[in-house]
C-alpha cells in the first residue's frame, strides 16, 4: 500500500524552491537604572539561519502630506516546525535583498489530527516602509 507520505519524502515535504532566511532577534539589554531587562539591541542580535518560501499577500500605499508609506504583508513557510521564531523578530533574506520583514503575530504549527504530522511552519510577516 502506497501513501502519500510516500510522495512527500517520508516526514517533511522537499522544498525545492526554498531559499535561504536569516532571523534576528534582538538581545535583552539591562537597564541600567533598575538593573532588569528592559531594552533591546538590534545592533547585535541572536541570529538563526533557516530555509523557506515566501508568498507576498498583499501591499498598501498609503500617501499623506508628510511622506509616503507601505505596507507589505506575506507568509514564509518552511518545512522545519521546530523554529524557534516569534512575534517581533525580524526576518531577512539571504542574500540580503534590503527588504526586513517583521513576524507580526505567533507562527502557525499545524498538524494533522490523525495521525499528528507537522509538515511545515507558517509565519506570518509585515513590512512598512516610509
Amino acid at each position: 500500500m502506497t501513501f502519500a507520505l510516500d510522495y512527500l519524502g517520508g516526514t517533511s515535504f522537499n522544498m525545492s524552491g526554498a531559499t535561504k532566511w536569516r532571523r534576528l532577534r534582538a538581545r535583552k539589554v539591562m537597564d541600567r537604572y533598575s538593573g532588569e531587562l528592559t531594552g533591546e539591541d538590534w545592533d547585535h542580535p541572536d541570529i538563526l539561519e533557516f530555509n523557506g518560501s515566501l508568498s507576498s499577500s498583499s501591499s498598501m500605499r498609503t500617501p499623506d502630506a508628510l511622506r509616503e508609506e507601505t505596507t507589505s504583508t506575506a507568509y514564509l513557510t518552511s518545512t522545519d516546525p521546530s523554529l524557534d521564531i516569534m512575534p517581533g523578530d525580524r526576518i531577512r533574506a539571504m542574500p540580503d535583498d534590503g527588504r526586513c520583514w517583521e513576524v507580526s503575530g505567533y507562527p502557525s504549527r499545524d498538524a494533522n489530527a490523525f495521525t499528528s504530522w507537522q509538515p511545515t511552519v507558517e509565519i506570518p510577516l509585515e513590512e512598512y516602509r516610509g
